[in-house]
């Protein structure tokens, strides 16, 4: 015979169990006796049998004996011959007996094998539910931590669900010391780098479940930790790559570019040192100096513009700012190295003020305007047009040249870049004007197809003005 249930055995079961064999053998000793005038007793024992099944199935195997013990007892004493005695007169009563306790046996053993396997089936399923909390936890900080960004903002973040689990109850913290409150569990994460993660008994986690989900989860952390290196590894090789290729560029501009001028002035002013030079000569070689002089000063102040723009040292100092008046002072500059050059201008009288830096957006604009007359057909204008609308102010530079090609429109911003390829100027231009914009919180942007008119559209936003009482 098998041990008994450990259920059946329970103390807080045996008062229970007490209580419904009575029961079971009172109901049938009421039942054999309304029934003992119109049916012989024998076979009204099944009655008895019946309350053994019933405190079988209900309680187990010990239940169902002590009620076979308690039925047969309870049938002799009141309808076995002679009568409130316990004897066993007749072989009936002691196959009787055996009957009930054979039932007992058998019935309990069926109704705890059922049970046990009702009891390992729901012990299983919350198994199963447990380690499909844990592999959702998981997958979620895995997508977190080693897709995400700063690692403790991600860990942070995991303690506050996310999808159906909306509160997991859990909390982890990269300390080296446990800070949990009472009615949490810490487990130590096995990380390289000190960790502890808590988790409330009330939402579920138990000591073990804990230190499961720590387990992966501290590979994850040392996982995330590795990405970050590698990241920030890659990001300074990256950032040295590029100064690598700024560099190679400002040698380059240095070697390339600024020799040209220097080259013509050295050459010009060999020319003034002989004495029977003509005046015209003289004067034309004078011009000539000049002009790559200021070629020259124009180059070394995009080279330090460029260094303060890439340094983030531009500083504007901001204050309200007509973009009309800008535009003109602007294009001052560039007809007095151009000559004049044809000019459509489409400015509305109301357009409204911006706030920036004057002498800044000035350079930005004189650049701009210096590449539309550099770069349109000589029976051509420039065109300037603005306007103001979805809260921005904008001003567009188009030029009908040639256009910009296709393989050049996504870098055309970058320092060093040129236009045209073997064009003239340093491919500093377009970069300093994106910087300078954008250090005064506008914007710059390429517009119109590759091969069509070329516009430069420059937008600020757009900015109430304080209405003065007096």
């Amino acid at each position: 015979m098998s041990l008994p249930d450990r259920h059946e055995l329970d103390p807080r079961r045996i008062g229970g169990a007490a209580g419904e064999l009575i029961v079971a053998v009172a109901v049938a000793t009421g039942l054999v006796a309304a029934l003992d005038d119109v049916a012989p007793v024998a076979g009204l024992g099944v009655l008895y049998l019946l309350a053994v099944l019933f405190v079988a199935v209900r309680r187990g195997q010990v239940a169902a004996l002590a009620t076979a013990v308690l039925s047969f007892m309870t049938f002799n004493f009141f309808f076995f011959d002679p009568r409130y005695r316990f004897t066993v007169s007749e072989s009936e009563n002691v196959v009787a007996l055996v009957v009930f306790l054979i039932a007992a046996l058998v019935v309990g053993r069926l109704a705890a094998v059922a049970r046990q396997q009702a009891t390992e089936a729901e012990r299983r399923a919350l198994l199963a539910t447990a380690r499909e909390r844990e592999a959702t936890i998981l997958a979620s900080a895995a997508s977190s931590l080693l897709t995400g960004g700063d690692l403790e903002n991600e860990l942070t973040a995991l303690g506050a669900g996310s999808g159906e689990d909306d509160n997991p109850g859990l909390r982890v913290a990269l300390t080296s010391a446990p800070t949990h409150e009472s009615a949490e569990i810490a487990v130590r994460l096995p990380a390289s780098r000190p960790g502890w993660l808590y988790g409330r008994p009330d939402a579920g986690w138990d000591r073990q479940s804990l230190e499961r989900l720590a387990d992966s989860l501290g590979r994850l952390i040392d996982v995330a930790r590795e990405r970050e290196r590698m990241a920030g590894h890659a990001a300074e090789a990256e950032a040295a790559r590029r100064a690598d290729v700024a560099k190679t560029a400002l040698l380059h501009a240095i070697s390339h570019d600024l020799r040209s001028p220097l080259t013509a002035i050295t050459a010009a002013a060999s020319g003034l040192s002989h004495e029977s030079l003509p005046v015209e000569d003289r004067n034309a070689l004078l011009e000539a100096i000049d002009a790559e002089s200021q070629r020259l000063a124009r180059m070394v102040d995009d080279l330090l513009d460029l260094s303060r723009i890439e340094a983030g040292a531009v500083n504007p100092r901001t204050d309200w700012c007509d973009l009309g008046d800008v535009l003109a002072r602007a294009w001052g500059q560039v007809a007095a190295r151009h000559g004049e050059p044809a000019i459509s201008l489409d400015l509305p009288a109301d357009l409204p003020l911006v706030r920036a830096d004057a002498a800044q957006l000035e350079r930005v604009f004189s650049n701009l305007l210096d590449n539309a007359v550099k770069f349109s057909p000589d029976s051509t204008s420039v065109r300037i047009t603005g306007g103001s609308g979805s809260g921005k102010v904008t001003v567009r530079v188009t030029n009908r040249g040639e256009g910009i090609p296709r393989s050049r429109r996504r870098e055309i911003f970058a320092p060093f870049v040129r236009v045209q390829t073997g064009g003239q100027g340093s491919g500093l231009g377009l970069a300093i004007c994106k910087g300078l914009v954008e250090a005064n919180g506008g914007e710059i942007r390429l517009e119109g197809a590759a091969g069509q008119a070329t516009t430069f559209a420059v937008s600020f936003p757009l900015v109430a003005q304080a209405v003065e009482t007096t």
